[in-house]
């Protein structure tokens, strides 16, 4: 059964987004649902330890005492893996809505289409074969989701973060070297490692590892620390064939 819950302080807000809920929701008769709905940003939380969680929140941005980015940001320190969808009158939030991991952000007054979409997004991980996304948040402004398996590797260059992709691209992210190796380490562990100060590599793009380099797939050669090669290689070996050894 999937939890839903709606946080407004708003009540004729928190009634409109149950119904818009309830309308979704009434398209797929076999998905069981239970829809929880609190007018106090701080009640909702001390609700999160004693209910167990929910798997998808409806956030709005602007309540009194703690806002709902502040809220989802508790949610997150938490390890907390909830589908986030935020609802405000302003986009003003966005990029910070996104940074949170946030499925959609969606602007006030919606339409029952605009919710629907806001839910489908929610609704996938929800749904089989789901592809995990990282979201960046680009240097130059904006957010950019990515399925992880798009990223060739990451490197590091004057504090920002290059992103090579597999379609030749590349995009510049604001996170941290060690932030982003966190992020992907939560959403596919094992599958993106640092060789060497400076860069993450992601596994199932390395085509050879030897003494002092990785080669990647797209024929990229990527530096390995001094004395990493076996350790590095063994770790490769590893993830490639997680219940075999060596023969």
């Amino acid at each position: 059964m999937l939890r839903i819950a709606i946080c407004d302080d708003l009540p004729d807000q928190l009634a409109k987004i149950k119904t818009a809920a309830e309308q979704y929701f009434g398209a797929y008769p076999d998905e069981q649902t239970e829809i929880f709905t609190y007018d106090n940003p701080l009640i909702f939380l001390e609700s999160l330890d004693k209910t167990g969680g929910f798997d998808i929140l409806l956030l709005d941005v602007c309540m009194p005492g703690i806002d709902g980015t502040r809220v989802a940001a508790e949610i997150r320190r938490r390890k907390d893996k909830s589908e986030i969808i935020f609802l405000t009158t302003s986009d003003e939030f966005a990029v910070e809505a996104f940074a949170l991991k946030a499925a959609h952000y969606l602007v006030k007054p919606f339409t029952q289409a605009q919710f629907g979409e806001a839910m489908d997004r929610a609704m996938v991980p929800f749904a089989a074969g789901q592809v995990p996304k990282v979201a960046l948040r680009l240097t130059g402004g904006g957010t950019r989701a990515l399925e992880l398996n798009e990223i060739l590797w990451i490197e590091s260059r004057n504090h920002t973060q290059v992103v090579f992709l597999k379609d030749g691209g590349s995009e510049e992210a604001r996170e941290s070297l060690s932030q982003l190796l966190s992020e992907l380490e939560e959403l596919s562990p094992g599958q993106f490692v640092s060789p060497c100060k400076g860069y993450i590599v992601n596994q199932k793009a390395i085509r050879t590892v030897e003494p002092k380099a990785i080669i990647m797939r797209s024929g990229q050669t990527i530096p390995l620390a001094r004395g990493a090669f076996r350790e590095f290689s063994d770790r490769y070996f590893a993830y490639l064939f997680p219940k075999g050894g060596r023969t």
